[in-house]
């Protein structure tokens, strides 16, 4: 109980643990809040304009890695009531949720902090809620039973999340000239895992790091951010802040997808600051492969001039370095690169 940030006292001042080295710091002075990350309208995106939204898509995945999308479909309704439960959880006493907490990044539902407290050198400001929700009717049973309409709500949740993310395979899929079904057949049977980021507030948030820098290991991943800036991403060697927008979903492509690309997507490094005033919800959807998925550069990005850039492997091993060293940078996907001889 007393290592969780959400116990009600943890957050009135900086930890040792959660201070950083000098030199891995945030410096939030140095961070650009006027560059506008892609805004794309899904309207389209099973109309007539099509072709227009899909080219706007790989613009954003080419340039950028992070993009953020209206009229995606998900009712206001169901986001609204997804960030309220949230919310609730993590105001429930810590006797509620204590229960769940758990070290062991492979258990599948469980409350824990900062990434993974058995190998972070240093900590995380922010406690977490993570599970599994895809097949949902495999797992739904096992999420928290607390608040009493968790279940329900998170549950219609994740199937609207899941149909959005399916829309956005199939587009990407295109760009890459295949098969609108490519990427949801390579993923085998699919991942789906839901993350409740809470985030107090910190009285020195340059001292700190509400997630440290890193890129994601999965396929695709569907952010619903709040109205609490704190995101941001790692642009042509500087930090650019991605602030909210009503009812927007943030999108990033992950490790996978720049691997299935063959380098052409970028799964950008972005991290998670915090603030004076104001505790953060984030709850990002992790999209990707199953454990057991083969994962290689497309063939039709691979020619003479473009020869592979990452090697094939199965979801399984990459996922075992990812729990293994934690989050740092890009360096597990380095993991994965072949060395091009000149």
């Amino acid at each position: 109980m007393e290592k969780l940030m959400s116990n009600g006292h943890n957050h009135l001042h900086v930890q040792d643990k959660h201070v950083f080295p000098l030199g891995e710091r945030p410096d939030l002075s140095q961070v650009c809040h006027s560059y506008t990350f892609p805004v794309i309208d899904l309207k389209d995106l099973d109309g007539h304009h099509r072709m227009k939204v899909v080219y706007e898509i790989r613009r954003a995945c080419e340039e950028d890695g992070f993009f953020q999308i209206i009229n995606h479909g998900v009712p206001e309704t169901v986001m609204k009531s997804m960030m309220d439960i949230a919310k609730e959880f993590f105001e429930m006493p810590v006797e509620d949720r204590v229960c769940l907490y758990s070290e062991d990044p492979q258990q599948a539902v469980r409350v824990s902090t900062s990434f993974n407290v058995t190998k972070d050198e240093f900590f995380d400001c922010k406690d977490f809620l993570r599970h599994p929700c895809h097949p949902l009717e495999k797992f739904i049973n096992s999420w928290p039973q607390k608040p009493a309409l968790y279940r329900e709500v998170a549950g219609k949740y994740a199937k609207e999340i899941r149909v959005l993310i399916l829309r956005l395979l199939a587009a990407i899929s295109e760009v890459l000239r295949q098969d609108s079904d490519y990427l949801n057949a390579i993923f085998g049977k699919h991942s789906q895992v839901l993350l409740i980021n809470y985030y107090p507030t910190c009285p020195n948030p340059d001292l700190t790091f509400g997630v440290s820098p890193h890129s994601d290991s999965g396929g695709i991943n569907v952010l619903m951010q709040g109205d609490v800036s704190g995101l941001q991403v790692l642009k042509d060697g500087k930090w650019f802040a991605v602030e909210p927008i009503p009812n927007a979903f943030v999108v990033n492509v992950a490790d996978q997808i720049e691997v299935v690309s063959n380098g052409r997507f970028k799964s950008a490094e972005h991290r998670g600051v915090t603030n004076t005033t104001t505790a953060r919800i984030s709850i990002p959807t992790f999209y990707g492969p199953s454990l057991d998925a083969f994962i290689a550069p497309a063939a039709s990005t691979v020619d003479e001039e473009h020869p592979a850039l990452y090697r094939g492997h199965k979801f399984e091993e990459y996922m075992t370095a990812f729990w293994s060293q934690g989050l740092k940078g890009k360096s597990i996907l380095d993991r994965f690169k072949i060395e091009i001889s000149s």
